[in-house]
């Protein structure tokens, strides 16, 4: 297959276009900026992205333009906004559409002009992808047709994604065998790294020889390192800076508890490496997390915001190991049967083939509605 590409210049975007290179399809990317990915034929638009009428116009234009050279079977975009918009409007079929989260929970619902957009694009779109039914259920609010959805995972790498010897990093950040949390995302507000800071706080007064581990980066790092300081915790917090790909697993695994609690989220993949890993979770009471936490059998899940109640869960995992073996264990096994990549991206390939070829979308076969039974 000739397959084509439009999307943001990420590390999602990323492992998604190589996985079907690799396979020997012959993959092409359009982006804005030039970018290097391992078998991929890279299209620049040469464009800086901003705010406006002329950045659309002229990146719709660069976009038609590669599609007239491409001449591909089939068009995928990745994320709604922007991107999306550009896509639906270049007219090209089959077209294929991958909700990320923002642009179908937030973006949608801050001006007029980006729902009208959304439901555009979902309208035009031959088929839906998305990584929870909440997300699907989202789209089909904004006017999608259910029958174009599909749950397809970004899912996990399980080869490099699992438990491993985490002692390396407790030996070389001096933690020893004191209890360990671990938050994993972007230092932006929905994240809320600040009641995850102050809620560590909390749980120093009964657990004072607790550290806590800091893998993200964003564009308000400074202001985390600020109240870091402020709450006089520098000694128990480690800034990792960026960690690469190959050696999160092991920071992951090195941890007694993951922490993640945004105010919206679709199926994060930190959740997702962190149930690979076997390293029990605390999630935000969001429904593309309850898909996969079910409180107190596999997990915690907290109301968004609440530092009394992720402290007291803190407590209670730190303090009881059977318990977090249970979770690991059930985990393990989920993670297994419902995110290996592998299984997600070739059930993608078929939907692909099916398309160019006019024939029915497949659905997922193990992919369940709800939370499975470990």
């Amino acid at each position: 297959m000739k397959i084509c590409y439009s999307g943001p210049k990420n590390l999602h975007t990323e492992r998604w276009v190589t996985f079907f290179a690799h396979r020997g399809h012959e993959v092409h990317l359009i982006v804005d900026e030039p970018v290097a990915y391992e078998g991929v034929i890279v299209h620049s638009l040469d464009l800086k992205q901003e705010k406006s009428i002329g950045y659309f116009v002229r990146k719709l234009k660069g976009l038609k333009r590669a599609l007239r050279e491409i001449r591909p079977d089939l068009l995928h975009t990745h994320y709604i906004t922007g991107e999306g918009y550009v896509s639906a409007l270049a007219g090209f079929h089959p077209y294929v559409v991958s909700i990320w989260g923002n642009d179908i929970y937030l973006r949608p619902h801050t001006r007029f002009e980006e729902k009208w957009f959304t439901r555009f694009v979902l309208k035009r779109a031959d088929l839906i992808t998305a990584d929870s039914h909440d997300q699907i259920d989202a789209a089909v609010r904004l006017g999608a047709d259910r029958r174009k959805g599909r749950v397809i995972q970004w899912g996990v790498d399980l080869d490099t994604f699992r438990p491993t010897d985490g002692e390396e990093v407790r030996a070389r950040l001096g933690i020893g065998t004191a209890p360990l949390v671990l938050s994993q995302r972007k230092f932006l507000p929905m994240y809320h790294i600040d009641v995850i800071l102050h809620a560590f706080t909390d749980i120093l007064r009964t657990l004072p020889d607790a550290n806590m581990i800091i893998t993200g980066s964003g564009v308000y790092e400074e202001d985390i390192r600020s109240l870091v300081a402020r709450l006089e915790l520098e000694p128990r917090v480690h800034f990792t800076g960026y960690v690469p790909y190959d050696q999160l697993p092991a920071y992951i695994s090195a941890a007694d508890v993951s922490v993640s609690v945004p105010s919206s989220d679709g199926t994060a993949m930190t959740l997702l490496e962190a149930m690979a890993c076997g390293t029990p979770l605390i999630v935000s009471d969001l429904p593309s997390n309850r898909e996969w936490i079910q409180d107190g059998v596999n997990g915690f899940v907290v109301p968004v915001g609440d530092r009394a109640k992720l402290a007291d869960r803190l407590l209670t995992l730190l303090a009881d190991p059977p318990l977090r073996e249970r979770f690991r264990a059930y985990n393990l096994s989920l993670v297994r049967r419902r995110a290996n990549r592998n299984v997600h991206m070739e059930l993608m390939e078929a939907i692909y083939a099916a398309l160019i070829e006019g024939q029915p979308i497949p659905d997922h076969p193990v992919e369940p509605d709800a939370l499975a039974s470990g």
